[in-house]
């Protein structure tokens, strides 16, 4: 029998309740403040406060149990959700006036010129993501549910700072070029083949807590769940990243046109 409960850890909640009064406290009371004229980022406030609700059911529900003490393929699909679903949904949700006041004003946007450059954010997400999966850090995350979700902070911050080349609203933070970008997204699944191939073609499970649980979840073997887990990843991957591929090159495309069309017709 599977034993699945809510989670009401002070981490989580610690986490959660610290990122929604920051948030709101930024674009409520201390709006004037920060930008001055701006109105209350109604949309903002709505996309980022469904991303906090969508990261405490990632963490918070029953999937936590499932994945933390009877299933890979289910700790696999946390991180599918919190990589590349949740951290896009909080940094859609900000608006760009708070984003230049934490991230491009006078005494951060030097560090943040460094920290969010294509090339940290790739060496960063990837580092957090090949660590992570090492068998002795997988495991003291199952053996205590605060240090599992203190390392899923961690790999939120790290997604988000991977998702910034991307989406960045700022002119003080770019976006590459289109050719910058597509190389970006092509590359970060290739980063993750040796986690993936380590996973997946391991002849030996790969983490004691999964190997040793008295009750399998929906009969699979451990073997059998770090197979799928390990499939799960890579083509979870393989989506998150091919889709916005396919719309960046798509984006390339419809402005080149769009500029040779206009300058064909200059005179």
């Amino acid at each position: 029998m599977l034993y699945l409960s809510w989670q009401l850890e002070p981490v989580l909640l610690g986490m959660i309740a610290a990122l929604a009064v920051a948030y709101y406290l930024c674009v409520g009371p201390l709006r004037k403040r920060l930008a001055p004229g701006e109105p209350y980022p109604t949309r903002y406030a709505v996309i980022f406060g469904l991303g906090l609700l969508a990261l405490f059911l990632n963490e918070g529900s029953p999937l936590h149990d499932l994945a933390e003490r009877y299933l890979l393929i289910a700790h696999m699909v946390q991180h599918l959700l919190l990589t590349y679903a949740i951290a896009p949904i909080l940094l859609a949700g900000t608006p760009p006036w708070l984003l230049k006041a934490a991230l491009a004003n006078r005494t951060t946007l030097p560090v943040s010129k460094v920290l969010l450059n294509p090339i940290t954010t790739f060496a960063i997400f990837t580092l957090v993501l090949s660590v992570y999966h090492l068998p002795p850090i997988y495991d003291a995350a199952l053996a205590n549910t605060s240090l599992h979700h203190a390392i899923h902070v961690i790999m939120l911050f790290a997604s988000l700072m991977m998702w910034w080349p991307m989406m960045s609203p700022l002119a003080e933070l770019p976006r590459p070029p289109f050719l910058g970008r597509a190389v970006y997204l092509f590359l970060l699944p290739v980063a993750q083949l040796p986690i993936f191939a380590s996973v997946t073609f391991s002849p030996d499970v790969l983490y004691a807590a999964y190997a040793n649980m008295p009750t399998r979840a929906f009969g699979l073997s451990p073997m059998e769940d770090q197979q799928v887990a390990g499939a799960v990843m890579k083509v979870g991957g393989l989506i998150a990243f091919g889709l916005p591929f396919i719309y960046t090159f798509l984006q390339w495309f419809w402005v080149e046109d769009k500029e040779h069309r206009w300058g064909g017709a200059r005179p």
